[in-house]
């Protein structure tokens, strides 16, 4: 997902790029916590049953889950912002605070846009200057790409 803001009332854009998120995390904790809930009670049925096994495997299963769960939801919260006027270019990457930060002149970035092979192939796009160059958007799709490629050679002229 992108979103373009105009900040202030300077020639300055800010670009805020974050892959799409089917669930939120509330609603991954309530499935979570409904999933546990199931589990314990099949694995207490058992149990009761005389396959005392079958209860520490829930549990085992249930914590693989939510750890997965977690390290699939990290990768969904994590953004990309381009922010860019007439002096200078910044990108920065992470989760919930800057991870990466790189800086660039504006007068003198350039934005690479690579499709090397088959049409349907994934698609780079990537900003720098003088050899340096960083990828951004590598989480959206090559529709999304072709639309902030184009916004950004736009406001690339604008500043």
């Amino acid at each position: 997902m992108v979103s373009i803001d105009k900040v202030n009332s300077s020639d300055s854009f800010r670009f805020v790029l974050s892959p799409n998120c089917s669930i939120s995390w509330r609603d991954l904790l309530i499935f979570y916590v409904l999933t546990c809930v199931v589990a314990l009670a099949v694995g207490l049925f058992f149990t009761l049953q005389g396959l005392w096994l079958v209860l520490p495997f829930s549990g085992l299963e249930m914590l693989a889950l939510g750890y997965c769960l977690y390290l699939t939801s990290r990768k969904v919260y994590r953004k990309e912002v381009i922010t860019l006027d007439q002096q200078r270019t910044r990108i920065e990457k992470g989760v919930h605070q800057v991870a990466e930060s790189w800086e660039f002149e504006t007068p003198w970035i350039r934005l690479v846009d690579e499709q090397k092979g088959p049409q349907n192939r994934r698609r780079k796009l990537a900003i720098g200057a003088h050899g340096n160059y960083v990828e951004v958007g590598e989480f959206l799709d090559n529709s999304e790409k072709d639309r902030l490629a184009f916004q950004l050679k736009d406001c690339i002229i604008r500043v």
